[in-house]
């Protein structure tokens, strides 16, 4: 790190090209340079580094990052192999720019957290300056930001190679970014670096299509023959019904267009009818594809692995919709229904108990849409009264006491292009649901003190426990602004009713940082529990089982007590007692729930748990 000279040097190139004046810089380091100095209103002359975000929200982070992590593990695992002797770390950043996971040299420990490659490092370009994963997460693309490139003059030792990931619907998932603790000055240095980077973030995505489009046909593309079959450049899905389903980001910059929803037939100058003929089984050699804009590919077609996801007639779920359940009947039509309107302009409102999970649904519901935005959230009963109006609508330089000079973005205004998630709205107080609903009917905002109006598009879905309609005619919430919301609604059902219930624990245990597991009678008594703090009760029951085993399978008395003494509770009758309920109600299962005295979702997920699913007499 250079003395007081140099640092004075690098702040004043810094403020030279915020001013538009010339450098010798790569264009996307002073593109991040001026957005820092004149969006951010970031001062170089001061030097916090990122944030280390704390357990719990790195606990959510990393709950909600689960495909992204599940998709680029392995890639990274392989790169790091390669590179694992050289100095590097390896960091993967969720769409907010949090290290979700990272994999370094253990002996390097102290530095790597002293310069904060760690996980739960926060990286954006509006906290941190231009850095490696926040310049690629707000530019999109791939990006070298090598020692001096850097913002912040503490992290000028740091050279950062970044590359987006993008999952099939072309939305930007996060960033994997491979950097250096002591890199060469020679910025060329990094080239190679680089190009490895892309190489590995497509191969992530390549796996990604494949992995979730196992019902449709995966066209591999590529300019050039020779690397068709061991290296495409990108690949695109098509569905049983001629229409593109998924693809690779490099196949949108290939083919130069939208691609996703639209017919094949009307992206390349063949029938769908065409792809068999492609395949390895009918084209020894590569074939080769024309597009309707003129020009060629080198194709090769491999056919569907598995049957199509849905019968006849049914909603073709998203990757992001179908994980948010695993098997429930309410939740699988909740996720129907959610599919349907995740691109239109339809308001929805997501109805539940606390802690079932609305956020997660609405994270979903969001990629699985179009929208390129970021997906912004905001709990409404959480903020005090004083803050929320600004922390919504951003306020103008020193709109108030304590106010920035500068001025701040408001939580609307971030998420233009993208989806605003309301929790507990219907705990916004009267004169704020009125400036809400301006919001949604101008398509615009008005900054704290403010008298120019800036215009959004944004999605806005929105929670709450309370009945809505009942505020309504209460006169705590406006008559106005709730038919604005209310266009869907969608009743999110509590643990205690959910039948995949083993399945939600399960996961909620894996994505435990320590990974716990369950021996038979403490996941007795796990299903027997009502729940009644729904997801966010499993959470902290799975972190305190992690805590205590430190590694071994979970036992009864390592459960809290008041779980623990479900086991003398009648919750689970036996096989014959199963059956003999369907028996007298001749397979009707609402019926034979009423029988047994439980819930139907109840009795569903004692059938699952006994294997009986496939069995039932008539």
């Amino acid at each position: 790190m250079g003395g007081m000279q140099d640092t004075g040097t690098h702040v004043l190139e810094i403020f030279r090209a915020a001013e538009g004046q010339s450098s010798r810089r790569d264009a996307d380091v002073l593109a991040s340079w001026r957005r820092c100095v004149n969006e951010h209103r970031l001062d170089p002359t001061r030097h916090l580094g990122p944030r280390i975000v704390t357990q719990g929200e790195l606990r959510q982070h990393r709950q909600e990052s689960e495909e992204l992590l599940r998709t680029a593990r392995h890639g990274m695992e392989d790169l790091y192999r390669r590179v694992n002797s050289m100095g590097y770390v390896l960091l993967l950043a969720n769409a907010r720019g949090v290290t979700v996971d990272a994999i370094g040299d253990a002996q390097l420990d102290r530095e790597l957290r002293h310069a904060g490659l760690i996980t739960g490092s926060e990286w954006h370009e509006r906290d941190v300056g231009t850095n490696g994963v926040g310049a690629c997460l707000a530019s999109g693309r791939a990006i070298t930001v090598h020692r001096s490139d850097h913002f912040d003059v503490t992290l000028t030792p740091l050279s950062c190679t970044a590359v987006p990931i993008h999952d099939t619907q072309g939305n930007l998932m996060g960033v994997l970014d491979l950097s250096h603790l002591h890199a060469p000055q020679d910025k060329i240095s990094q080239a190679l670096t680089l190009e490895v980077m892309k190489s590995c973030a497509r191969r992530i995505e390549m796996a990604n299509l494949v992995c979730n489009h196992r019902s449709d046909w995966i066209l591999r593309l590529h300019p050039s023959p020779e690397f068709l079959d061991v290296d495409p450049m990108a690949a695109v899905a098509v569905g049983a019904d001629g229409r593109i389903t998924g693809m690779t980001h490099n196949a949108h910059e290939l083919v130069n267009r939208d691609l996703i929803g639209r017919p094949f037939s009307e992206v390349f100058a063949h029938e769908f009818e065409d792809l068999p003929v492609l395949s390895a089984a009918l084209a020894p050699v590569e074939g080769v594809l024309e597009m309707q804009s003129g020009g060629i590919l080198f194709a090769r077609a491999v056919p569907p692995t598995a049957p199509p996801r849905s019968p006849a007639g049914a909603v073709a779920l998203p990757a992001p919709l179908l994980a948010i359940h695993g098997g429930d009947p309410a939740m699988q039509r909740l996720a129907e229904r959610a599919a349907k309107v995740v691109d239109r302009k339809i308001s929805v409102i997501l109805r539940g108990e606390t802690g079932t999970g609305k956020e997660f649904i609405a994270r979903a519901m969001h990629q699985s849409s179009r929208r390129r935005g970021p997906f912004v959230a905001i709990n409404c009963a959480a903020l005090p009264e004083a803050l929320i109006e600004s922390e919504l609508f951003g306020y103008v330089p020193n709109a108030f006491t304590g106010a920035h000079a500068r001025g701040k973005k408001g939580l609307i205004h971030q998420a233009n292009g993208g989806t605003l998630f309301l929790d507990e709205i219907g705990d916004m107080s009267l004169p704020l649901q009125g400036r809400l609903l301006r919001v949604l009917a101008e398509h615009e905002v008005l900054p704290v003190g403010g008298t120019r109006v800036e215009p959004v598009d944004i999605r806005v879905i929105s929670a709450s426990h309370r009945d809505l309609a009942a505020q309504v005619a209460e006169g705590s919430f406006r008559q106005d602004l709730f038919y604005r919301l209310n266009g869907l609604v969608l009743d999110v059902p509590p643990v205690r009713a959910r039948a995949d219930l083993e399945w939600l624990i399960d996961r909620i245990a894996a994505a435990t940082e320590e990974r716990i597991g369950f021996t038979p009678p403490a996941r007795q008594r796990l299903l027997a529990h009502d729940w009644p703090g729904n997801v966010r009760e499993i959470i902290n029951v799975c972190e305190l089982c992690a805590a205590l085993c430190e590694g071994r399978p979970v036992q009864p008395d390592d459960l809290p007590a008041h779980i623990a003494a479900a086991a003398g509770q009648p919750d689970r009758q036996s096989e014959h007692e199963l059956l003999e309920c369907l028996r007298q109600c001749r397979g009707n299962l609402s019926a034979a729930a009423r029988l047994a005295g439980v819930d139907r979702s109840t009795f569903y997920r004692r059938l699952h748990r006994a294997g009986l699913m496939d069995r039932r007499q008539g």
